[in-house]
């Protein structure tokens, strides 16, 4: 947990020599008893299942698989929560997190991007020749497969790979289709690159028609795998069509699935933030997901209800400077801030440790954060606001890859607020 260091907690465990906190031996420190150095970031276990879960039947009745894309979190034991949730395979963004995930036993991985320099080459190879990871990455262009075919024949190590098809003005992905076999020819050139399927991202494409021009971009796609597959270019017996973030799953599950009797491939989705979730731009595509889905409105009318924000951060108010401000100890080291600021949600005043028959309350709504410093961030309260310096504040965020990134680790709590256990990051 990122600056935690309570020397007085009994459950505390200090590595001597090193100077550092051995602190996932560490549980059982009640946040509201003030038993952990604030701010503190937490994660809501039965939040947090029921999110992994959620996302799980949603694929799992939508005919999909479920890659989710571990960036958000990179957290490992997070990964195996998926997986025992039944996820298909973990995506990634780059060869460090795909070395980490593999380290902690995860075997099937997507690379969601290019497989670009020597030195990644060099790293993947290694991975490979180990002979248990299922690897995947996309290629955009002919001088990325050239450089990754004259590698890999060198190593004599076959290689999946996923063609990335893009837009006009969005990330990476080749994007004139009609031109396809350019790229294709020149993987063919090389037995050890292997052609297992078409990959996307639909999240670039914005504006007012950004639905139809994103369905009619999937039935592109859609095309183009049967002609790859009607010329034989795709040499994988399980040719796959993997797309989806987290604000656009249900559109390319419902769209690659349409007609699937007449389809011959698998559908893999790559949404990220479900796990965490937040109450911030993820929570209102959620809302738009529910408003166009019958499936996901289904689901959240059922036992399995929505999806809810599982990440808080709770932080000491510092100061009442002045009528109407109160300055909280939580500021951009702590918490993302680019995509919207902290939003409070509890409130609780500590009382000499003892907790008993005591419970936080809902933040007062009038409480709005309004600018965030380095190590502090102003909140405008009303002038008869009864906050004290000492009380303590819970706030929920938007965009949860950029706190998440921000903890070495993240205490995992119960319903009492209690660490049960913490998860390490590896940012």
């Amino acid at each position: 947990m990122s600056n935690a260091c309570n020397t007085g907690n009994p459950h505390q465990v200090i590595e001597k020599g090193s100077g550092v906190l051995n602190q996932l031996q560490i549980t059982g420190w009640n946040i509201l008893a003030e038993e952990v150095s604030f701010p503190v970031a937490v994660l809501n276990e039965k939040v947090l299942e029921k999110n992994a879960q959620w996302m799980q039947t949603f694929s799992d009745i939508a005919k999909v698989k479920l890659a989710p894309h571990g960036k958000t979190t990179m957290a490992p034991e997070l990964f195996k929560l998926q997986q025992q949730m039944g996820c298909w395979g973990i995506s990634l963004a780059t060869v460090p997190q795909v070395i980490t995930a593999y380290q902690h036993g995860i075997k099937r991985i997507i690379l969601a991007n290019q497989l670009i320099g020597r030195h990644h080459f060099e790293l993947i190879s290694a991975l490979l020749k180990e002979g248990d990871l299922e690897f995947y990455c996309f290629v955009d262009s002919i001088e990325n497969a050239r450089a990754l075919g004259e590698y890999f024949s060198g190593k004599k190590i076959t290689l999946n790979i996923l063609l990335e098809i893009g837009v006009i003005g969005g990330r990476c992905g080749w994007r004139d289709t009609s031109k396809i076999e350019q790229l294709c020819d020149a993987i063919k050139e090389y037995e050890v690159l292997n052609i297992s399927g078409l990959s996307f991202y639909e999240g670039v494409i914005h504006g007012k028609n950004a639905i139809h021009e994103i369905v009619c971009f999937i039935h592109n796609v859609k095309s183009l795998a049967a002609q790859l597959q009607n010329k034989g270019i795709a040499q994988s017996a399980q040719f796959i069509i993997t797309g989806a973030g987290s604000a656009w799953y249900d559109v390319v599950a419902k769209e690659l699935t349409n007609n699937d009797e007449d389809s011959n491939y698998t559908v893999i989705i790559r949404p990220g933030c479900y796990l965490i979730h937040d109450t911030g731009i993820y929570q209102d595509a959620q809302q738009i997901v529910m408003q166009r889905s019958e499936l996901v409105a289904q689901l959240a009318c059922e036992d399995t209800g929505e999806l809810t924000s599982s990440l808080e951060i709770w932080a000491y108010v510092h100061s009442i400077p002045e009528p109407g401000l109160a300055i909280i100890g939580l500021g951009k080291r702590d918490v993302a801030f680019d995509a919207g600021l902290p939003t409070p949600s509890l409130y609780f005043r500590p009382t000499n440790g003892s907790t008993e028959n005591s419970r936080p309350t809902k933040a007062d709504p009038n409480w709005q954060v309004v600018k965030v410093m380095d190590q502090h961030c102003m909140m405008t309260i009303p002038n008869d606001a009864k906050l004290l310096p000492g009380d303590l504040i819970s706030f929920s965020t938007s965009h949860p890859c950029l706190t998440m990134d921000k903890w070495r680790l993240i205490g995992l709590v119960d319903d009492n607020f209690v660490i049960k256990k913490q998860i390490a990051t590896y940012f």
